[in-house]
């Protein structure tokens, strides 16, 4: 019997039928997938005003510096309330919570101006860890009706809390009702896209402290939460809907980053700077935003959310009925879209190739993409991405790989290998110029950096490994980037120092020109870094650099098993002795007369020594280079550092130690006038003999 022919058409039929009984069953990794899509139709779409009818009374940094550190007196929180309903806010609601007892005259006077106030909705929040033997009975808010599945089975969708952590009981006992403010995030990344407007407590249904001040606002509108089979089917508070998932959770609209809604600072509306009258009909939300306390939340626009703002941001919506839709019926769309793109994509190729393919695929990715994210903005419906683009993606990969495998894979190959010590520039041209590489060594003249962190034996007893760990992570990192900014090839990490070489796999002209540069750039970064170091409680580096400029061997080396795209050669070494050089002149960076010859002017640098190294008898010039081309701050050191150096050249040492203490004058800590001054005062106690030749030997790096 003849085997049928696998035609496109076939094989796009059989990926979207597979496509869309996954989706259909659900896959929890390309679920999470879609999910961070809809972070990014957020974050096209941009940010949007908030409510002007929500603003957050924020416990933030000013206020702990004016009133103390959080948590603060029972008294101080009751002035906070008493302000703010001075301003006839029309629901104040606490996302904060006061469990333990303090004074008993603290708390009784918190507790009257809750009563007072007869707007003020407390939060707390609920426990969700092992059962407890004895549960708090606490007093809380909960719907008004409650209309439950047939066998039960909707309501167990709901997340069950075993305990509360509620405020002090004379204080619920005053308050115009109380509201939860548990978040959970999304599992797999911790963002928090979704507020749970609802909890099983025991028996009862508990309601959110948005739902709570809600409900105040709207005049004491009845709350109604209703149950299907398959799990929460509906959350109505008066006449507004508030579209949930199954569990119960709403999908937050988000406005944009922190700070989106009008922030208060506690401190200025306690001492008079903020006029109260200014929250009249507000939905007033206290919260803690100061950095010490760090109730901070990870979402789809910012990474250091305030907890505060979420809860507001779920008022924003309901308010304004601006939500994300999650209807149930989204799934049979996404599987008709995925279908279609399938069938539309398979038909495309039985007839187009190469880049006239690669145009359909973008085409059809395009209209999907530019047609959902115009549904997402105007209607609030987030209609899936990963699934349809996986369907083209699948079909496209399937149909092509025949044509390009070959050609792919041996691209891939060296993308891969290549992106790890070359700036993505140059791994491209790689990749796409395989007969540049070819297996052995070349004899090149190329320039070859190395660089060392001072110090780093006591660095590293300073810090915990993992601190090591982490704080040589962002340091190499760093520095390898620029190492890529001026095309240079990262050759290895030898612990914490870097070697990188320029003019090899590509050829430059301006190899050490581009070394030099990067040299620098390198020193600059670091002062940039001092920033981060400083918050992260870590030491400041300080790094020596070295750069050489000569012929060396590059090439693949190693096994069969094994190979590494490196140099080697003398020239290679005298680099490195350059690097350890810069402890001896107390510099943080040293050329080569060859580098610096090559490097045209690139730099700014002024001659420190003529010098013989271990295993070389003749002498190599070297030369500190102080910054780029064109920096004037460094014109009349190299000028007077020169002269000096020349009265030092020629056995006038009380001359020259004039000159450097000159210097030392004007710039103080030059090491490498310290490092001369240091020798004149050795030889005029104690002159060298008369064939001296100015050349520092060295015996060891």
């Amino acid at each position: 019997m003849r085997r049928p022919r696998l035609t496109p058409l076939r094989i796009a039929i059989a990926l979207g039928a597979l496509l869309s009984i996954v989706r259909f069953i659900g896959c929890a990794p390309l679920q999470r997938l879609d999910t961070r899509a809809v972070d990014l139709r957020l974050i096209e779409r941009g940010a949007e005003e908030a409510s002007p009818d929500v603003v957050i009374v924020a416990i933030d940094d000013a206020s702990l510096a004016v009133h103390g550190r959080w948590p603060w007196p029972r008294s101080l929180m009751a002035r906070l309330l008493e302000r703010i309903s001075e301003g006839d806010a029309a629901v104040v609601g606490f996302d904060v919570v006061q469990a333990e007892p303090s004074d008993a005259a603290e708390d009784r006077a918190l507790a009257e101006a809750v009563r007072r106030s007869g707007r003020a909705v407390l939060g707390y929040f609920f426990d969700f860890d092992e059962p407890v033997p004895d549960p708090h009975p606490a007093a809380i808010a909960t719907y008004g009706a409650v209309y439950g599945s047939a066998d039960g089975s909707g309501e167990r969708r709901v997340r069950a809390a075993v305990d509360t952590i509620a405020n002090l009981d004379e204080l619920t006992d005053a308050a115009a009702a109380t509201g939860f403010f548990n978040l959970f995030p999304d599992p797999g990344d911790g963002v928090f896209r979704r507020v749970p407007m609802v909890v099983r407590y025991g028996e009862e249904f508990a309601m959110p402290l948005s739902a709570a001040m809600l409900q105040r606002h709207f005049g004491g509108a009845p709350a109604v939460l209703q149950f299907a089979d398959f799990g929460v089917a509906s959350v109505r508070i008066g006449d507004r809907e508030i579209p949930v998932a199954e569990d119960g959770q709403m999908l937050v609209n988000y406005r944009g980053r922190r700070r989106t809604f009008e922030h208060v600072s506690a401190a200025e509306l306690l001492d008079g700077r903020y006029r109260a009258e200014r929250l009249r009909g507000k939905l007033v939300l206290v919260g803690v935003t100061a950095s010490a306390v760090a109730d901070v939340r990870s979402t789809p626009f910012d990474g250091v959310f305030p907890g505060v703002e979420i809860h507001a941001t779920v008022l924003d919506n309901v308010l304004r009925a601006d939500f994300l839709l999650q209807p149930k019926w989204v799934v049979l769309v996404e599987i008709a879209a995925v279908m279609a793109a399938a069938l539309i994509f398979g038909l495309a190729l039985a007839r187009a190739r190469g880049v006239m393919a690669a145009a359909v695929a973008l085409a059809l990715l395009g209209i999907y993409l530019g047609g959902t994210q115009h549904l997402f903005v105007t209607a609030g419906i987030p209609l899936g991405i990963v699934y349809p683009v996986f369907s083209i993606v699948l079909v496209y990969s399937a149909i092509a790989l025949q044509h390009y495998v070959v050609e792919a894979s041996e691209k891939r190959q060296i993308r891969s290998a290549f992106g790890r010590y070359l700036s993505p520039e140059l791994a491209r041209l790689v990749s796409e110029r395989p007969e540049m590489l070819r297996l052995g060594g070349d004899k090149r003249r190329l320039t070859v950096l190395f660089s060392d962190i001072r110090s780093f034996t006591s660095i590293s007893e300073r810090l915990t490994p993992e601190g090591l760990v982490e704080l040589l992570n962002v340091y190499l990192g760093e520095m390898t980037d620029v190492v890529f900014e001026h095309q240079g090839t990262l050759d290895k990490y030898i612990g914490d120092a870097i070697m990188a070489v320029w003019g090899a796999p590509v050829p430059h002209d301006d190899h050490a020109a581009r070394a030099c540069r990067a040299a620098v750039d390198m020193q600059d970064r670091l002062r940039v870094l001092d920033a981060t170091f400083d918050e992260k409680g870590w030491p400041r580096l300080e790094i020596g650099v070295g750069v050489h400029t000569g012929e060396m061997v590059v090439g693949n080396m190693g096994s069969a098993r094994r190979l590494s795209y490196t140099v080697i050669g003398d020239n290679v070494n005298i680099a490195s002795r350059l690097e350890g050089l810069t402890k001896h002149y107390r510099a943080r960076i040293l050329a080569s007369e060859d580098a610096v010859a090559e490097a045209r002017g690139a730099v700014v640098v002024r001659e420190l020594d003529r010098v013989r190294v271990k295993g070389k008898a003749a002498p190599v010039g070297i030369f500190e280079v102080l910054g780029h081309v064109g920096d004037e701050r460094w014109t009349q050191a190299v000028e007077d550092f020169a002269a000096a150096l020349e009265l030092y050249r020629t056995r006038r040492w009380r001359e020259a130690l004039d000159r450097f203490e000159r210097i030392l004058e004007r710039s103080p800590g030059d090491g490498p006038s310290e490092l001369y001054a240091e020798r004149c005062r050795e030889f005029l106690a104690d002159p060298p003999p008369a064939d001296w030749d100015a050349v520092t030997v060295m015996d060891s790096k």
